[in-house]
């Protein structure tokens, strides 16, 4: 977990040198997903915290889905860049495509008997609409495979989220 938490601390330190030159905005937000765990699917609900750029994006999300006995827990950092910017430069919907990555947990006393814990990594891409200089709306969808994970491989999410922007 140490070794993780420093990865975290390291990938936040270099995305933000990557703004070094622009202006940044910080976010908060909430989303809400229909997230495919392999078998099980089942919506989630999750808190975002994030910097933003003209073109870059990051931003850590927690996330929760509970389905019968089972129970999903997420931490994933996402780094995001604008695409296609000159032709949505005069538009209100900005397409972004990036990376995640992070940890989750899935409990299941009744089918497992023991918690089962891994890291996530994937790709996501999606549209952000900006309301206007506070608030943007962003539908997105994410492609998560596991690593160190016994009963999980892969993650389906399609999420819609809402950021504010101070």
């Amino acid at each position: 977990m140490k070794k993780f938490i420093l990865l975290f601390l390291s990938i936040i330190l270099f995305s933000t040198s990557l703004f070094a030159n622009e202006k940044l905005y910080s976010f908060i937000g909430v989303q809400a997903s229909a997230s495919n765990f392999d078998t099980v699917s089942t919506p989630s609900i999750g808190l975002k915290y994030g910097k933003q750029s003209k073109d870059m994006r990051t931003s850590i999300t927690y996330s929760y889905a509970n389905k019968s006995s089972n129970t999903f827990q997420s931490l994933i950092m996402q780094v995001d860049s604008a695409i296609l910017i000159q032709t949505f430069k005069d538009i209100a919907f900005k397409p972004y495509l990036g990376a995640s990555f992070g940890v989750i947990q899935q409990k299941n006393m009744e089918l497992l008997g023991y918690d089962d814990k891994g890291f996530v990594y994937g790709i996501n891409t999606g549209l952000s609409y900006i309301v206007n200089n506070n608030i943007d709306f962003d539908l997105g969808y994410r492609f998560l495979k596991t690593s160190k994970m016994k009963e999980l491989d892969k993650i389906n999410d399609i999420s819609l989220s809402l950021h504010y922007f101070y």
